[in-house]
């Protein structure tokens, strides 16, 4: 009897040990990350059979286990994964809204500021203080696009150097995982199905990191081993077994980074599949933030110069035609060429492919990057913003492809393939070789100032027009008609040269009804001094005539020729030596209006007056915004973007405390029940200890009573 006294209280005072070793164990480790509050299971032994019944023979701890809930560790999972997601793409995308809605680095105070002093020297086209002003505001905006898209470039290698380390700490993080599988494996194994609960703590808190990078899905094998899954499914850990996760360079532009997974020799691109986590976040901002705003800032640059170029151009400069090109050249960089935007193809394509792009209309051209491929018979072209696909068209040697050939060109650019050992249209493109286009991105790359001189500001126009005077400076004319200021309509066909352009004469005079009642305007005097090419026929004087019905509403009429240029026969043709003008009002027969150089170009602003009002016109997107107004586009996008990220990383950070705030009263230690559980189990151990000393006493009892 007193044996087995004995021995359950030896049973009572184990348990009570053990019991206190678990609470003290919790107690231990209430700041340790991911620790799991443990609970040793007891339970009463098996009784004996004796005559009078069943008795009773003490208890016993059956095992040790974690008060862990899949269902709560899976949530702190999901919520790691946006949280962590959200975070990097706002900590991201704050950098770049700083920069450009920041007034002191950003864009708009600078194009306010060149076209101001465009505006200044107009108001004094002669003073060269307000054209080199012109100059340095120019070369300012120029070095703020610089600036801009430097500092996006810099953005593209952290986001490259992010996606770096964070492919290795999830690679890193899951061969961790993978070792531990077999500790736990092994231990389970020699533990007769007992869990290692603290080795299974620290799986968790692996897998819980890896979330933060990546979205993970987790299945728990039989054997007490987790199965790792990311992606669409790819195996990140199976077992004893890791995958690597790494970075390499893309297939058609190596500055850009893409996600490899790697599970033996097999690899998978997983780059367009990763979800969740700081990968997703940083992925995002790069396809929806960065570049986005770097090929609209582009496409920005590439207008503005365009249009800047194209008028500047048709102006003349202060010196008129004394200077040796008394017509404007480029007033910045072109950007429209191929030099300055490259197209990148796969590699180990036709080796001989050479392919360039050309801008041929910034008013339509969009922001969007276009992949070409070829199978072998047909070119396939795509629009990778929306996807939209253009149809297909046979290929055709020996010609030189052009988009034109296969999209409406309203594209805005065209590509040609050539090949690059003879510059000769490209004969054989190999199935499968493909090309991937992008015609904003690098637009601001080559952007500068081409005008160094202040004298080589087109300003003025070239030619004046008025009405025909007497050589006493009186009026010849007698009817109310008026001639407006001539417009250069084509470049191509002015006149060059100081001397070509000091000899551009045209006299329109007024004709009497014809026989049909028709009045007209004939040219009876041009000259035009430049020598033609050996091959050109010679120009011939022509008669002009606009007819029309003459009715009781002639007067205030207006009347406009678009400009003519002769062909060999004498036949008007579009363009009439590149310019265009218009006669309104009531004209008399006799009256006349002449058309010729400007000879006093230092007092003229009108082209740079065209020039200025390129800041209002709506030059992008199809007429419909115009240079500022599209800056603010790209502000306003970037600014929604991380004001979106803003409230969702706020919100998920909520969602995060509540999923750890739940876990936490499931699977946390709380420290006061702890302590409640110290203080039952030491009492149980005092007592379990009396009935062991009352054991003794019965048995020193019996002993002496031998």
């Amino acid at each position: 009897m007193a044996s087995s006294i004995l021995g359950i209280g030896t049973s009572g005072l184990l348990t009570a040990q053990r019991q206190l070793g678990t609470a003290g164990h919790n107690i231990s480790n209430v700041n340790t990350e991911g620790f799991t509050r443990q609970r040793a299971e007891q339970a009463a032994r098996q009784p004996q059979f004796s005559g009078s019944g069943y008795i009773g023979t003490g208890v016993e701890v059956q095992t040790t286990v974690r008060l862990a809930n899949e269902f709560l560790e899976e949530q702190i999972r999901d919520s790691n994964s946006q949280y962590g997601k959200y975070d990097a793409f706002y900590a991201l995308s704050t950098q770049i809204d700083n920069i450009l809605a920041d007034p002191d680095s950003g864009l708009t105070p600078t194009m306010e500021s060149f076209f101001g002093a465009l505006q200044e020297a107009n108001d004094n086209p002669s003073s060269t203080p307000a054209r080199q002003v012109l100059l340095t505001e120019a070369n300012t905006m120029t070095e703020r696009f610089k600036l801009l898209d430097d500092r996006f470039i810099q953005l593209n290698e952290q986001v490259n150097r992010q996606l770096v380390d964070l492919t290795q700490e999830v690679t890193d993080a899951a061969r961790s995982v993978a070792q531990l599988n077999t500790a736990i494996v092994k231990r389970i194994g020699a533990g007769q199905g007992n869990m290692p609960n603290d080795l299974m703590d620290q799986r968790e808190v692996l897998i819980k990191k890896i979330a933060e990078n990546i979205d993970v899905s987790v299945i728990y094998q039989d054997d007490g081993a987790a199965n790792l899954f990311v992606g669409s499914g790819q195996s990140l850990v199976i077992g004893a077994t890791s995958a690597t996760i790494s970075t390499t360079s893309n297939t058609y532009n190596a500055e850009d980074l893409d996600i490899i997974l790697t599970q033996g020799s097999a690899n998978a691109n997983i780059t367009n599949s990763v979800t969740g986590g700081e990968l997703e976040g940083v992925l995002g901002f790069k396809s929806d933030v960065l570049e986005p705003s770097r090929r609209s800032l582009g496409r920005i640059a590439i207008a503005i110069t365009e249009e800047m170029n194209a008028q500047h151009r048709l102006g003349m400069t202060i010196q008129g035609s004394s200077a040796p090109f008394p017509q404007g050249q480029d007033f910045f960089t072109d950007l429209s060429g191929t030099a300055s935007l490259p197209i990148n193809g796969l590699p180990g394509q036709s080796s001989n492919t050479a392919a360039s792009l050309t801008i041929t209309d910034s008013r339509v051209l969009t922001t969007s990057n276009y992949q070409l491929d070829y199978d072998g018979v047909n070119y396939t072209l795509t629009r990778l913003d929306d996807n939209q696909v253009f149809p297909q068209l046979p290929a055709v040697a020996p010609d030189i492809l052009t988009l034109n050939n296969i999209i409406d060109p309203s594209e805005g650019f065209s590509l040609a393939l050539t090949d690059s050992t003879t510059g000769l249209p490209l004969v054989d493109l190999d199935p499968g070789d493909s090309f991937l286009m992008r015609p904003t991105f690098e637009g601001v790359a080559n952007i500068g100032v081409s005008v160094n001189n202040v004298l080589d500001i087109a300003l003025a126009g070239p030619i004046i027009s008025g009405a025909v005077m007497n050589p006493d400076g009186s009026a010849i004319n007698s009817g109310s008609g008026e001639i407006s200021l001539p417009k250069i309509a084509n470049l191509n066909n002015i006149p060059m040269t100081g001397n070509a352009i000091s000899a551009f004469d045209i006299t329109l005079s007024y004709a009497d009804p014809n026989s049909a009642g028709n009045p007209g305007f004939n040219i009876t005097s041009l000259t035009l001094s430049d020598t033609p090419p050996a091959a050109a026929p010679p120009l011939p004087f022509m008669d002009l005539s606009i007819d029309y019905d003459l009715n009781a509403d002639f007067g205030g009429r207006t009347f406009a020729f678009d400009g003519v240029t002769l062909d060999s026969s004498g036949n008007p043709l579009p363009d009439f030596g590149g310019i265009s003008f218009t006669v309104s009002g009531k004209p008399i027969a006799g009256d006349g209006f002449l058309i010729e150089e400007n000879k006093a170009p230092f007092d003229d602003n009108r082209n740079g007056l065209l020039m200025s009002k390129l800041q209002t016109e709506k030059t992008l997107e199809n007429g419909s915004t115009d240079f500022q107004a599209g800056y603010a586009i790209i502000v306003s996008d970037v600014g929604t973007k991380t004001h979106s990220a803003q409230i969702d990383l706020l919100a998920q950070q909520t969602l995060s405390e509540q999923a750890k705030a739940t876990r936490e009263s499931y699977s946390g230690v709380n420290l006061d029940e702890e302590a409640a559980d110290l203080l039952k189990y030491q009492q149980a151990y005092q007592a379990s200890a009396r009935v062991i000393s009352s054991a003794d006493e019965m048995f020193q009892t019996l002993l002496n009573a031998v």
